[in-house]
């Protein structure tokens, strides 16, 4: 179930009743929803590392972190740096992260063939109307929401050009698959959810984030808005998001 709930919610894309939306979208909003119709040949195939390539660099070397925090033999020496009893070099941080990283790849990969054994398999994908969209200053410190709500009442004034900022968008998503029931035989069922569109547009000085100018990188709603408020500081903790659940399907 674990296996299941990343994919439904990492990778997975799909559908949202346009109906249910009526305000206008940016230009932008709309680059993410092309974007992240990439991601449909990656759900179909249970390609998870694909998914990982593509989530937001900062979150990503977060959970590599993580991971490679639990890893029993780095426990000690793991402490000790947090501590500061023992200084890390430059050089054996980035190999420390780089083994980090390959274990996170790892540990997708092996979810994505689990997922493939137990019979997983998508009838259906797509990706929804942007539900809502903010724009964030960094340097700043400001955060104006591009398409507030349904209504569409509430538009972002243009930010100073040479800001840092990045832009968030939410795009809600519906995915149809069939998986293993507790009886041995194949249920159908619909997930209504949403991930972030996320990438950083203007970047003053080095880019400690990793990341491609005005490329799209995408998180899953498991994500917490305070886990994306550690890299923008300035998002709003009540983010619009769209209705979600599960239903069993015929």
């Amino acid at each position: 179930m674990r296996a299941l709930s990343c994919m439904l919610t990492t990778a997975a894309l799909a559908c949202f009743c346009p109906c249910e939306l009526s305000a206008a979208v940016s230009e932008a909003a709309n680059s993410a929803r092309n974007a992240a119709q990439e991601y449909g040949s990656a759900v179909r195939n249970c390609d998870l590392v694909w998914a990982l390539d593509n989530m937001y660099p900062p979150l990503r070397r977060t959970l590599a972190d993580r991971l490679a925090s639990r890893d029993p033999k780095q426990e000690a020496s793991n402490a000790r740096r947090i501590m500061g009893i023992e200084r890390e070099s430059d050089e054996a941080a980035r190999v420390r992260m780089q083994q980090a990283d390959r274990a996170l790849v790892e540990q997708y990969r092996k979810m994505g063939e689990q997922m493939k054994a137990q019979g997983f398999v998508v009838e259906r994908y797509s990706v929804g109307t942007p539900y809502s969209e903010y724009v964030v200053a960094h340097s700043t410190g400001m955060v104006r929401p591009v398409l507030k709500d349904r209504t569409g009442a509430t538009r972002a004034d243009a930010l100073q050009a040479d800001a840092d900022r990045s832009r968030i968008v939410v795009l809600p998503i519906t995915l149809v698959v069939r998986v293993p029931a507790a009886s041995g035989r194949m249920q159908r069922m619909e997930r209504r959810s949403y991930i972030y569109a996320i990438r950083d547009e203007v970047v003053s000085g080095v880019n400690m984030r990793g990341t491609e100018l005005n490329r799209w990188y995408f998180v899953d709603s498991n994500t917490q808005v305070n886990t994306l408020r550690t890299y923008f500081p300035n998002l709003p903790l009540d983010i619009a998001v769209p209705p979600t659940g599960d239903r069993l399907l015929p």
